[in-house]
Protein backbone atom coordinates (compact mmCIF):
# COMPACT_ATOMS: atom_id res chain seq x y z
CA UNK A 1 0.00 0.00 0.00
CA UNK A 2 1.05 3.59 -1.06
CA UNK A 3 1.97 5.56 2.10
CA UNK A 4 -0.69 8.48 0.72
CA UNK A 5 -3.17 5.96 0.62
CA UNK A 6 -1.94 4.18 4.45
CA UNK A 7 -2.50 8.43 5.47
CA UNK A 8 -5.90 8.61 3.16
CA UNK A 9 -7.17 5.77 5.35
CA UNK A 10 -5.76 7.03 8.64
CA UNK A 11 -8.41 9.92 8.15
CA UNK A 12 -11.26 7.83 7.08
CA UNK A 13 -11.05 5.42 10.07
CA UNK A 14 -10.54 8.61 12.56
CA UNK A 15 -6.68 7.22 13.73
CA UNK A 16 -5.15 10.42 12.55
CA UNK A 17 -3.11 12.41 14.74
CA UNK A 18 -3.99 15.77 15.90
CA UNK A 19 -1.28 16.99 17.25
CA UNK A 20 2.55 16.02 16.08
CA UNK A 21 5.02 14.11 18.36
CA UNK A 22 8.41 13.88 18.31
CA UNK A 23 10.40 10.95 16.38
CA UNK A 24 11.39 9.46 20.08
CA UNK A 25 7.88 8.76 20.62
CA UNK A 26 7.31 7.25 17.64
CA UNK A 27 7.60 3.40 18.43
CA UNK A 28 5.42 0.61 19.91
CA UNK A 29 4.44 0.76 23.41
CA UNK A 30 3.78 -1.84 26.17
CA UNK A 31 0.28 -2.92 26.44
CA UNK A 32 -2.08 -0.78 28.86
CA UNK A 33 -3.73 -2.33 31.64
CA UNK A 34 -4.07 0.34 34.04
CA UNK A 35 -7.84 2.45 35.05
CA UNK A 36 -9.97 3.13 32.20
CA UNK A 37 -11.46 6.74 32.42
CA UNK A 38 -14.31 7.10 30.54
CA UNK A 39 -15.91 10.95 30.52
CA UNK A 40 -19.50 10.75 29.26
CA UNK A 41 -20.87 14.06 28.50
CA UNK A 42 -25.15 14.76 28.75
CA UNK A 43 -24.74 17.43 26.14
CA UNK A 44 -27.41 20.26 26.24
CA UNK A 45 -27.03 20.75 30.12
CA UNK A 46 -29.18 18.07 31.86
CA UNK A 47 -31.48 18.39 34.88
CA UNK A 48 -30.15 16.94 37.49
CA UNK A 49 -33.36 18.66 39.48
CA UNK A 50 -34.78 14.75 38.06
CA UNK A 51 -31.89 13.20 38.24
CA UNK A 52 -29.23 13.02 41.14
CA UNK A 53 -30.27 16.03 42.89
CA UNK A 54 -34.20 15.68 42.76
CA UNK A 55 -35.93 18.63 44.07
CA UNK A 56 -39.75 18.96 45.45
CA UNK A 57 -42.05 21.67 44.41
CA UNK A 58 -42.22 24.63 46.99
CA UNK A 59 -45.35 26.10 48.25
CA UNK A 60 -46.24 29.62 46.77
CA UNK A 61 -43.21 28.87 43.81
CA UNK A 62 -43.55 28.21 40.39
CA UNK A 63 -43.61 23.83 39.81
CA UNK A 64 -39.92 22.89 39.67
CA UNK A 65 -41.02 19.14 38.97
CA UNK A 66 -44.39 17.65 37.37
CA UNK A 67 -43.46 14.40 38.89
CA UNK A 68 -42.95 15.80 42.23
CA UNK A 69 -47.17 16.79 41.89
CA UNK A 70 -47.63 12.63 42.44
CA UNK A 71 -44.72 10.96 43.57
CA UNK A 72 -41.85 11.82 46.26
CA UNK A 73 -38.07 12.07 46.24
CA UNK A 74 -36.43 8.33 46.38
CA UNK A 75 -33.50 7.06 48.28
CA UNK A 76 -30.81 4.36 48.47
CA UNK A 77 -27.86 4.46 50.47
CA UNK A 78 -26.91 7.97 50.86
CA UNK A 79 -27.74 9.06 47.77
CA UNK A 80 -31.12 10.95 46.72
CA UNK A 81 -32.72 10.63 43.49
CA UNK A 82 -35.87 11.44 41.29
CA UNK A 83 -38.52 8.95 40.63
CA UNK A 84 -38.14 9.16 37.01
CA UNK A 85 -37.24 7.23 33.99
CA UNK A 86 -35.30 3.94 34.73
CA UNK A 87 -33.50 6.01 37.30
CA UNK A 88 -34.49 3.57 40.13
CA UNK A 89 -32.71 0.87 38.69
CA UNK A 90 -29.76 3.09 38.01
CA UNK A 91 -28.93 3.97 41.50
CA UNK A 92 -29.80 1.01 42.85
CA UNK A 93 -27.18 -0.89 40.92
CA UNK A 94 -24.33 1.64 40.97
CA UNK A 95 -24.92 3.74 44.71
CA UNK A 96 -22.52 1.51 46.54
CA UNK A 97 -20.14 2.68 44.27
CA UNK A 98 -20.72 6.16 42.87
CA UNK A 99 -20.01 9.42 44.20
CA UNK A 100 -22.44 12.21 43.43
CA UNK A 101 -20.87 15.53 43.48
CA UNK A 102 -23.75 18.73 43.50
CA UNK A 103 -23.82 22.37 43.33
CA UNK A 104 -21.28 22.95 40.63
CA UNK A 105 -21.68 26.33 39.48
CA UNK A 106 -20.54 26.60 35.86
CA UNK A 107 -20.64 30.29 35.60
CA UNK A 108 -22.48 30.23 32.14
CA UNK A 109 -25.65 29.74 30.61
CA UNK A 110 -23.49 29.22 27.13
CA UNK A 111 -22.81 26.00 25.78
CA UNK A 112 -19.82 26.09 24.09
CA UNK A 113 -18.81 27.56 27.88
CA UNK A 114 -20.53 25.40 30.15
CA UNK A 115 -18.84 22.13 27.85
CA UNK A 116 -15.36 23.97 27.92
CA UNK A 117 -15.74 24.81 31.75
CA UNK A 118 -16.94 21.04 32.60
CA UNK A 119 -14.59 19.33 30.96
CA UNK A 120 -11.70 21.13 31.13
CA UNK A 121 -11.68 23.29 34.32
CA UNK A 122 -11.67 26.72 32.64
CA UNK A 123 -13.95 29.13 31.53
CA UNK A 124 -11.94 30.58 29.18
CA UNK A 125 -10.35 29.02 26.42
CA UNK A 126 -7.11 27.08 25.17
CA UNK A 127 -7.65 24.51 28.19
CA UNK A 128 -6.92 20.70 27.23
CA UNK A 129 -9.69 17.94 28.86
CA UNK A 130 -8.36 15.60 31.17
CA UNK A 131 -8.60 12.57 28.80
CA UNK A 132 -5.62 14.41 26.50
CA UNK A 133 -3.92 15.47 30.46
CA UNK A 134 -4.00 11.45 31.19
CA UNK A 135 -3.02 10.41 28.04
CA UNK A 136 0.35 12.53 28.02
CA UNK A 137 1.00 11.59 31.68
CA UNK A 138 0.64 7.86 31.45
CA UNK A 139 1.05 6.64 28.07
CA UNK A 140 1.50 9.35 25.17
CA UNK A 141 3.05 6.88 22.80
CA UNK A 142 -0.38 4.53 22.18
CA UNK A 143 -2.05 4.80 19.00
CA UNK A 144 -5.27 4.96 20.50
CA UNK A 145 -4.15 6.52 23.95
CA UNK A 146 -7.16 9.15 23.49
CA UNK A 147 -10.47 8.14 22.07
CA UNK A 148 -12.83 10.95 21.09
CA UNK A 149 -16.81 10.51 20.14
CA UNK A 150 -18.72 13.58 21.36
CA UNK A 151 -18.10 16.20 23.23
CA UNK A 152 -14.83 18.75 24.31
CA UNK A 153 -11.99 17.57 22.08
CA UNK A 154 -9.36 20.25 22.81
CA UNK A 155 -5.75 18.87 23.88
CA UNK A 156 -3.91 22.36 23.61
CA UNK A 157 -1.62 20.37 21.67
CA UNK A 158 -0.39 18.10 24.33
CA UNK A 159 -1.82 14.91 23.03
CA UNK A 160 -3.28 13.11 19.99
CA UNK A 161 -6.82 11.91 19.88
CA UNK A 162 -8.56 9.24 17.39
CA UNK A 163 -12.44 9.13 16.17
CA UNK A 164 -13.36 5.59 16.20
CA UNK A 165 -15.84 5.92 13.75
CA UNK A 166 -16.26 2.82 10.61
CA UNK A 167 -14.66 -0.80 11.82
CA UNK A 168 -14.60 -1.75 8.63
CA UNK A 169 -12.58 0.68 7.99
CA UNK A 170 -9.85 0.26 10.78
CA UNK A 171 -9.79 -3.45 10.21
CA UNK A 172 -8.89 -3.05 6.28
CA UNK A 173 -6.43 -0.03 7.49
CA UNK A 174 -4.32 -2.43 10.13
CA UNK A 175 -4.67 -6.14 7.52
CA UNK A 176 -3.32 -3.99 4.80
CA UNK A 177 -2.43 -6.39 2.82
CA UNK A 178 -6.00 -7.93 1.94
CA UNK A 179 -9.49 -6.07 1.27
CA UNK A 180 -12.36 -7.01 2.59
CA UNK A 181 -15.77 -5.90 0.97
CA UNK A 182 -18.86 -7.95 0.76
CA UNK A 183 -18.24 -10.84 2.72
CA UNK A 184 -15.08 -11.88 0.74
CA UNK A 185 -11.08 -11.24 1.49
CA UNK A 186 -9.14 -10.14 -1.15
CA UNK A 187 -5.29 -10.80 -0.90
CA UNK A 188 -3.13 -8.30 -2.82
CA UNK A 189 0.49 -9.35 -1.95
CA UNK A 190 2.48 -12.36 -1.17
CA UNK A 191 4.72 -12.72 2.21
CA UNK A 192 7.78 -12.15 0.17
CA UNK A 193 6.33 -8.86 -1.90
CA UNK A 194 5.49 -7.16 1.45
CA UNK A 195 8.74 -7.99 2.82
CA UNK A 196 10.42 -6.40 -0.33
CA UNK A 197 7.98 -3.19 -0.60
CA UNK A 198 8.12 -2.54 3.34
CA UNK A 199 11.87 -2.48 3.47
CA UNK A 200 11.88 -0.28 0.11
CA UNK A 201 9.34 2.09 1.88
CA UNK A 202 11.68 2.60 5.01
CA UNK A 203 14.48 3.13 3.25
CA UNK A 204 12.30 6.14 1.33
CA UNK A 205 11.07 7.23 4.87
CA UNK A 206 14.47 7.66 6.58
CA UNK A 207 15.78 9.41 3.12
CA UNK A 208 12.92 11.90 3.50
CA UNK A 209 13.32 12.30 7.11
CA UNK A 210 16.79 13.04 7.30
CA UNK A 211 16.51 15.65 4.48
CA UNK A 212 17.30 19.37 5.84
CA UNK A 213 14.44 20.96 2.98
CA UNK A 214 11.49 19.75 5.01
CA UNK A 215 9.37 22.25 5.77
CA UNK A 216 8.03 22.38 9.56
CA UNK A 217 4.61 21.10 7.40
CA UNK A 218 6.19 18.26 5.49
CA UNK A 219 8.46 16.75 9.03
CA UNK A 220 5.16 17.23 11.32
CA UNK A 221 3.55 14.80 8.02
CA UNK A 222 6.68 12.69 8.21
CA UNK A 223 5.83 12.59 11.97
CA UNK A 224 2.64 10.83 11.66
CA UNK A 225 3.71 8.69 9.17
CA UNK A 226 6.41 6.97 11.39
CA UNK A 227 4.30 6.94 14.39
CA UNK A 228 1.83 5.11 12.14
CA UNK A 229 4.11 2.63 10.84
CA UNK A 230 5.46 1.88 14.25
CA UNK A 231 2.28 1.04 15.73
CA UNK A 232 0.51 -0.61 13.30
CA UNK A 233 1.33 -4.00 14.93
CA UNK A 234 -0.25 -2.50 17.88
CA UNK A 235 -3.46 -1.54 15.91
CA UNK A 236 -3.64 -5.54 14.45
CA UNK A 237 -3.93 -6.43 18.33
CA UNK A 238 -7.31 -3.63 18.47
CA UNK A 239 -8.16 -5.20 15.17
CA UNK A 240 -7.90 -8.63 16.19
CA UNK A 241 -10.65 -8.13 18.52
CA UNK A 242 -13.40 -6.51 16.47
CA UNK A 243 -16.99 -8.52 16.19
CA UNK A 244 -17.75 -9.72 12.96
CA UNK A 245 -21.16 -7.48 13.77
CA UNK A 246 -21.58 -4.71 15.79
CA UNK A 247 -24.97 -3.96 17.42
CA UNK A 248 -27.04 -0.78 18.95
CA UNK A 249 -26.93 2.33 18.29
CA UNK A 250 -23.93 4.85 17.57
CA UNK A 251 -23.94 5.77 21.27
CA UNK A 252 -23.80 2.21 21.78
CA UNK A 253 -20.97 1.58 18.64
CA UNK A 254 -18.84 4.33 20.23
CA UNK A 255 -18.44 3.00 23.87
CA UNK A 256 -17.93 -0.54 22.25
CA UNK A 257 -15.05 0.30 20.29
CA UNK A 258 -13.74 2.28 23.52
CA UNK A 259 -13.96 -0.48 25.40
CA UNK A 260 -12.02 -2.77 23.01
CA UNK A 261 -9.24 -0.13 22.03
CA UNK A 262 -8.66 -0.34 26.16
CA UNK A 263 -9.10 -4.26 26.08
CA UNK A 264 -6.53 -4.70 23.47
CA UNK A 265 -4.20 -2.44 25.91
CA UNK A 266 -3.88 0.59 23.32
CA UNK A 267 -5.94 3.28 25.36
CA UNK A 268 -5.70 5.47 28.16
CA UNK A 269 -8.62 7.55 28.18
CA UNK A 270 -12.23 8.26 25.77
CA UNK A 271 -14.77 10.85 25.75
CA UNK A 272 -18.59 9.41 25.03
CA UNK A 273 -21.73 11.07 25.12
CA UNK A 274 -24.92 12.81 22.97
CA UNK A 275 -26.81 15.68 22.50
CA UNK A 276 -30.87 15.60 23.04
CA UNK A 277 -30.76 17.19 26.60
CA UNK A 278 -31.68 20.81 25.71
CA UNK A 279 -35.02 20.39 26.21
CA UNK A 280 -36.32 23.81 25.52
CA UNK A 281 -40.04 22.61 25.17
CA UNK A 282 -41.63 19.41 25.82
CA UNK A 283 -39.03 18.84 29.04
CA UNK A 284 -40.86 15.74 30.59
CA UNK A 285 -41.52 14.18 27.14
CA UNK A 286 -37.93 14.20 26.29
CA UNK A 287 -35.58 14.96 28.53
CA UNK A 288 -37.01 12.11 30.75
CA UNK A 289 -35.55 9.22 27.67
CA UNK A 290 -32.97 10.88 27.55
CA UNK A 291 -31.36 10.41 31.15
CA UNK A 292 -32.62 6.77 30.38
CA UNK A 293 -31.29 6.48 27.45
CA UNK A 294 -27.65 7.85 29.77
CA UNK A 295 -27.73 5.57 32.30
CA UNK A 296 -28.63 2.63 29.91
CA UNK A 297 -25.23 3.41 28.21
CA UNK A 298 -23.43 3.65 31.92
CA UNK A 299 -25.08 0.33 32.45
CA UNK A 300 -23.58 -0.93 29.03
CA UNK A 301 -20.48 0.35 29.61
CA UNK A 302 -19.93 -2.11 33.00
CA UNK A 303 -22.01 -5.08 31.65
CA UNK A 304 -19.49 -4.87 28.68
CA UNK A 305 -16.57 -4.51 31.01
CA UNK A 306 -17.33 -7.48 33.08
CA UNK A 307 -17.83 -9.76 30.13
CA UNK A 308 -14.46 -8.59 29.47
CA UNK A 309 -13.17 -9.15 32.88
CA UNK A 310 -11.66 -5.59 33.24
CA UNK A 311 -14.96 -3.62 35.18
CA UNK A 312 -12.54 -2.64 38.17
CA UNK A 313 -10.89 -0.61 35.92
CA UNK A 314 -13.41 1.64 34.53
CA UNK A 315 -13.34 5.16 36.05
CA UNK A 316 -16.18 6.94 34.74
CA UNK A 317 -17.28 10.55 35.42
CA UNK A 318 -20.86 11.90 34.13
CA UNK A 319 -21.51 15.78 33.12
CA UNK A 320 -22.54 18.16 30.93
CA UNK A 321 -22.91 21.84 30.07
CA UNK A 322 -24.57 22.61 32.57
CA UNK A 323 -28.04 22.25 34.56
CA UNK A 324 -31.83 23.57 34.04
CA UNK A 325 -34.22 26.16 35.31
CA UNK A 326 -36.05 24.98 38.33
CA UNK A 327 -38.97 26.00 36.55
CA UNK A 328 -40.73 25.31 33.40
CA UNK A 329 -41.12 28.22 30.63
CA UNK A 330 -44.03 28.76 28.30
CA UNK A 331 -43.48 25.85 25.98
CA UNK A 332 -43.12 23.35 28.77
CA UNK A 333 -39.56 23.33 28.67
CA UNK A 334 -36.82 24.49 30.90
CA UNK A 335 -34.13 26.64 30.01
CA UNK A 336 -30.64 27.35 30.71
CA UNK A 337 -28.97 27.17 34.45
CA UNK A 338 -25.79 27.46 35.63
CA UNK A 339 -26.02 25.05 38.78
CA UNK A 340 -25.35 21.29 37.93
CA UNK A 341 -24.06 18.39 38.77
CA UNK A 342 -21.24 15.16 37.97
CA UNK A 343 -21.21 11.61 39.12
CA UNK A 344 -18.37 9.72 39.27
CA UNK A 345 -18.40 5.74 39.05
CA UNK A 346 -15.87 3.30 40.17
CA UNK A 347 -16.37 -0.63 41.04
CA UNK A 348 -15.10 -1.13 44.97
CA UNK A 349 -14.17 2.23 45.30
CA UNK A 350 -13.86 3.36 48.84
CA UNK A 351 -14.93 6.68 48.34
CA UNK A 352 -18.91 5.49 46.80
CA UNK A 353 -22.07 5.41 48.62
CA UNK A 354 -21.58 9.63 48.99
CA UNK A 355 -22.56 12.77 48.08
CA UNK A 356 -20.37 16.03 48.36
CA UNK A 357 -21.71 19.34 47.12
CA UNK A 358 -25.26 21.06 47.96
CA UNK A 359 -28.17 23.30 46.60
CA UNK A 360 -31.23 24.77 48.75
CA UNK A 361 -34.81 23.80 47.74
CA UNK A 362 -34.87 26.41 44.36
CA UNK A 363 -31.66 24.54 43.47
CA UNK A 364 -29.26 27.49 44.30
CA UNK A 365 -25.67 25.84 44.91
CA UNK A 366 -24.52 26.53 48.46
CA UNK A 367 -20.75 27.33 49.71
CA UNK A 368 -19.35 24.20 51.57
CA UNK A 369 -16.14 24.14 53.56
CA UNK A 370 -13.55 22.34 51.49
CA UNK A 371 -12.28 20.70 54.80
CA UNK A 372 -15.70 19.23 56.38
CA UNK A 373 -17.14 19.08 53.17
CA UNK A 374 -20.45 20.56 55.31
CA UNK A 375 -22.27 23.91 54.24
CA UNK A 376 -20.62 27.21 55.19
CA UNK A 377 -21.96 30.39 54.57
CA UNK A 378 -18.23 31.81 56.60
CA UNK A 379 -15.48 32.82 54.87
CA UNK A 380 -14.00 29.72 54.54
CA UNK A 381 -16.81 28.25 52.64
CA UNK A 382 -16.59 28.52 48.40
CA UNK A 383 -18.89 27.57 45.88
CA UNK A 384 -17.98 24.33 44.20
CA UNK A 385 -16.93 25.05 40.28
CA UNK A 386 -15.77 22.55 37.34
CA UNK A 387 -12.29 23.95 38.46
CA UNK A 388 -12.73 21.60 41.21
CA UNK A 389 -14.20 18.78 39.70
CA UNK A 390 -11.32 18.29 37.42
CA UNK A 391 -8.66 18.72 39.95
CA UNK A 392 -10.59 15.96 41.96
CA UNK A 393 -10.40 13.66 38.71
CA UNK A 394 -6.63 14.69 38.08
CA UNK A 395 -6.04 13.67 41.54
CA UNK A 396 -7.90 10.50 41.40
CA UNK A 397 -5.80 9.57 38.28
CA UNK A 398 -2.69 10.56 39.83
CA UNK A 399 -1.57 12.88 37.02
CA UNK A 400 -2.08 16.01 39.02
CA UNK A 401 1.20 16.28 39.47
CA UNK A 402 2.36 15.62 35.79
CA UNK A 403 4.17 17.89 33.64
CA UNK A 404 1.00 18.28 31.84
CA UNK A 405 -1.13 19.07 34.33
CA UNK A 406 1.34 21.89 35.80
CA UNK A 407 1.50 23.31 32.22
CA UNK A 408 -2.53 24.08 32.80
CA UNK A 409 -3.22 24.75 36.41
CA UNK A 410 -6.55 25.10 38.05
CA UNK A 411 -5.55 26.96 41.10
CA UNK A 412 -8.32 25.22 42.17
CA UNK A 413 -8.73 24.95 46.43
CA UNK A 414 -8.32 21.17 47.77
CA UNK A 415 -11.61 19.98 48.26
CA UNK A 416 -11.79 16.30 50.42
CA UNK A 417 -13.86 14.76 47.79
CA UNK A 418 -12.53 10.95 48.20
CA UNK A 419 -12.18 11.09 51.79
CA UNK A 420 -14.90 8.60 52.63
CA UNK A 421 -15.75 9.59 56.47
CA UNK A 422 -16.72 13.03 54.39
CA UNK A 423 -19.97 13.99 52.70
CA UNK A 424 -22.10 17.16 52.66
CA UNK A 425 -25.12 16.80 55.18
Amino acid sequence: MKRREFSKLLGMAGLSTVAPLPFSMASAAAPYSGPFYINLAAIGGWDVTSFCDPKANILGERTINTWADSASIQQIGNIAYAPVGDNQAFFERFYQDMLVINGIDTQTNSHDDGRRHTWSGRLGFGYPSFGAIASNAIAPDLPLSLVHAAGYSETAGIARFSRLQDPDVISNLVNDSIVESGGKVYGLFEAKELDLITQYQDARLARLVSSDQLLPRQRNNMNSLQLANATRDDLQLFANLLPDTFQGDRNTLAAQLALLAYQSGLCVSCQLGFSGFDTHQDHDDDHYGYIQQLTDLVAYIFDTAEQGGFADKIVLTMGSDFGRKPYYNSGGGKDHWPIGSAILIQQGAAWGNRVVGATDELHNALSINPDTLQPDTSSAGILLEPKHLQQAIRQLAGVDQSAAALQFPLNAENVDFFNPAKQTA
